[in-house]
This record gives structure tokens, C-alpha cells and sequence, in this order.
């Protein structure tokens, strides 16, 4: 490849950032559904998390299919499984349905997302392709930033059905535009010539030891990430009295932190600060952050702080997880399979971090409750990060190539 292609590159991130927008819709809306749809504290954090259960089953068979049977195409069907999802979602009457809503939506999520990092990586240049990858990961916080944002300031008027609507048309208007903006000769295309089997792609990959650690840092972060995200509107109006507009403002603030920690890391990526360094050094923050941010005599400007940090030093992972695809991948036309590695790493913590954090909130009778949960999934991540550092090397050193 001679050069970058952003205009691809912009239109797949535009994908993950609508992609993430059913995210974010949801916290706002919560108590709304709880209270419509009859769900206790803990269905509701099925609910928020359930978009994530087909992500963390089928994560990796996706990149797999998602190579060889075009990204492009993959990428359009998940947009259209986020509008039938979010269609159904706004029909229904009871959790099961919209539990059930919320899978399809999954299947969605999972598509675009791994197949919107496939086509970045192929539209870019080796140059240009590990900072790429790592400002892709802002894709997350951006669209559930925007969606929070518009959830909170409409679901008092107009209802969390109509939300649900609107996230529908903002999302098949994005199919549209990736069907008439793209073409074949953008790297979407199928491609079948990589090794003979997709089960033995899986098998090369998942021998890649440093991918495997990044991505369960990445997983234990999307853990905590999405458990505090998800209840942080809640517990600002349990602890602080905080109204859902308040509430989701400050739960902005972080995300938008998180979005310049994606940034600051893929800076720092491309000035050769290792991977392992900036998954270790973001764990490191958010730990701090959980073991001070619960203590009810805090001031509330200090707290607030201590949420931006949050959101800054978590946004060091996901970008430097991306960013890892392509460093220990076989080949460049095995990114697919890694990326889906992270994907599925990541819908795993997002999966169990909402429930985690209700189910310490309902054993304890307190959101203080939660950190003990938040510190172990933390420490576990420094670990993990600490010991992908010498498989990492291994990956770059020139000995690490046949022959």
C-alpha cells in the first residue's frame, strides 16, 4: 500500500461510533425501564449488559469470517442488526424482550466493531497503522458520550422508547453512508488467501501469548470501565442527590477523559512507548482512582477529579490493546482474528461489570461495597500487563522473524 486511506479509515470509526451509541443510550434510561418494564436492580444490569454477551462468544469466529467474507459487508449487516435490535427494543414489554432485544443488538455491536478495526487496518499503511489502531478505540466513548448526552436530555420528555428510535435512524442513515461511500477497491473485499482453515487461524493466533494478555487487561478494564459507567448516573443520585441531567454530565466528563487518554496513548504509541507500558501505567490509575473515589467525605470537587483521572488513565488500555493486533499477528492479513480476539476480551468485561457492581451493591447494602470487586479486577490487569512485557519484546526483536 502507498499510502492511508482516511476517507475509509473516517467512515469505519463513524460505524464504531454509532455502534457505540446503543451503549451509552442506556444508563440514562435505566430507571425508566426498570420502572416500565418491571426489572429489578440486578436484571437491569443483564440489561446493560447483554448487548456484550454475542461479542464475548463469538469475538474471535467473527474476525475470522469478518476477513474472508469482507469487512465492508460484515460491517453493513452489523449495522442493520443495531437497527433491528433497537427497533425490537422499543416494542417491548417485558425484561425477557428486551433482553432478547439486547442479543440482537449484540450480534450488531460485534460485527461493526471488529470488522470497522479490519478495514482500518487494511486502509492504512504500515506507518501509519498502529496509531490507527489506537485512536480507533475512541470510537467507545465518543458515540456513548454523544448517545448519554441526548438520552439524558430527552428521555424525560419523550420517553426511553423514543430514544431507542432515534438510535435506530442515526443508525441505518450510517449503513447507507458506508454502502455509497465505499467500494470494493477500499480493502472490504473478501479475502481467502491467508491460510487454509479458519479453525487454524484461530489456532495461530491464540498461540500469540502477549495478544492473549492484552486482551484480558482489556477485558478486566471494559469490566470496570463499563460497571462504573453503566451505575455512575445512579450513584450520583443515591450518594449525591445528583439529577439525570447532572448525573450524566459528570458521567460525560469521563467518558471524554477516556477519549483523550485514547489519544495521548496512540501519541505515545507512535513515539515507540511500549504496549505493555501504557496497559500496566492506565490499570495502575484506575485502581487509585476506586480506592479512593467511594469515601463519603470526600469533597465533591476532588471527586469529580478523581473521575476524569479515571476516565484518562483507562483510555491509556483500549488503545494500546488495538494497537497490539497488528504487533503480534502473524501476517498482516491475520489482524482480523486478533482484533476479534480484543473484541471478544472486551464484550466479556462489559458483560460481567454491570452485574459485578449491582451484585456488591445488593451483598453490601452500599456503593462503597463495589471497590473490593473493582480493586481485584484492577490488580489483576497490572498483572497481566506486567507479563506480556518480555512476550512484547520477543514480538519486535528481529530474532522473533523466520529464518
Amino acid at each position: 500500500m502507498a499510502g492511508s486511506n482516511w476517507r475509509v479509515v473516517g467512515i469505519a470509526f463513524g460505524a464504531g461510533v454509532v455502534a457505540a451509541m446503543h451503549i451509552g443510550k442506556l444508563p440514562p434510561a435505566i430507571g425508566a425501564i426498570q420502572t416500565d418494564l418491571g426489572a429489578g436492580l440486578v436484571t437491569a444490569g443483564w440489561i446493560a449488559s447483554t448487548i456484550s454477551a454475542v461479542g464475548t462468544l463469538t469475538g474471535l469466529m467473527a474476525g475470522g469470517l469478518a476477513d474472508r467474507a469482507g469487512p465492508r459487508r460484515a460491517l453493513v449487516a452489523g449495522l442493520l442488526a443495531l437497527v433491528a435490535g433497537s427497533l425490537a427494543g422499543s416494542l417491548a414489554t417485558t425484561p425477557a424482550m428486551m433482553l432478547l432485544s439486547r442479543f440482537i443488538e449484540g450480534i450488531g455491536f460485534t460485527a461493526t466493531t471488529v470488522s470497522g478495526g479490519i478495514l482500518i487496518a487494511r486502509a492504512t499503511a504500515d506507518a501509519d497503522r498502529r496509531r490507527a489502531m489506537a485512536g480507533w478505540a475512541a470510537f467507545m466513548p465518543l458515540g456513548f458520550t454523544a448517545m448519554l448526552l441526548i438520552s439524558a436530555l430527552m428521555v424525560e420528555a419523550v420517553g426511553w422508547r423514543q430514544i431507542w428510535l432515534i438510535a435506530a435512524g442515526i443508525t441505518l442513515l450510517w449503513a447507507g453512508i458506508v454502502l455509497a461511500a465505499t467500494g470494493a477497491g477500499d480493502g472490504g473485499e473478501g479475502r481467502r488467501d491467508t491460510i487454509r482453515s479458519l479453525g487454524a487461524s484461530l489456532a495461530l493466533n491464540l498461540g500469540r501469548t502477549g495478544a492473549v494478555l492484552a486482551a484480558l487487561c482489556y477485558g478486566l478494564y471494559a469490566a470496570q470501565h463499563l460497571g462504573m459507567m453503566t451505575w455512575l448516573p445512579t450513584i450520583l443520585a443515591d450518594t449525591r442527590a445528583t439529577g439525570p441531567l447532572a448525573a450524566a454530565l459528570v458521567t460525560a466528563m469521563v467518558l471524554m477523559a477516556n477519549a483523550g487518554g485514547n489519544l495521548v496513548a496512540a501519541w505515545t504509541l507512535g513515539r515507540g512507548v511500549p504496549i505493555w507500558r501504557l496497559l500496566a501505567l492506565g490499570s495502575l490509575g484506575m485502581l487509585l482512582v476506586e480506592l479512593l473515589v467511594f469515601n463519603a467525605g470526600l469533597p465533591d470537587a476532588l471527586r469529580l477529579s478523581l473521575l476524569v483521572l479515571f476516565g484518562l488513565a483507562g483510555g491509556l488500555i483500549p488503545a494500546a490493546a488495538l494497537a497490539a493486533a497488528p504487533v503480534y499477528a502473524p501476517s498482516p492479513a491475520l489482524v482480523g482474528v486478533l482484533t476479534g480476539l480484543m473484541v471478544m476480551a472486551t464484550n466479556l468485561g462489559q458483560l460481567t461489570g454491570p452485574p459485578l457492581m449491582a451484585s456488591a451493591r445488593v451483598a453490601s447494602g452500599d456503593w462503597s461495597g463495589t471497590v473490593l470487586v473493582l480493586a481485584c479486577l484492577a490488580l489483576a490487569a497490572i498483572a497481566s500487563a506486567l507479563a506480556s512485557a518480555r512476550h512484547e519484546r520477543a514480538a519486535r526483536a528481529p530474532a522473533a522473524l523466520p529464518g
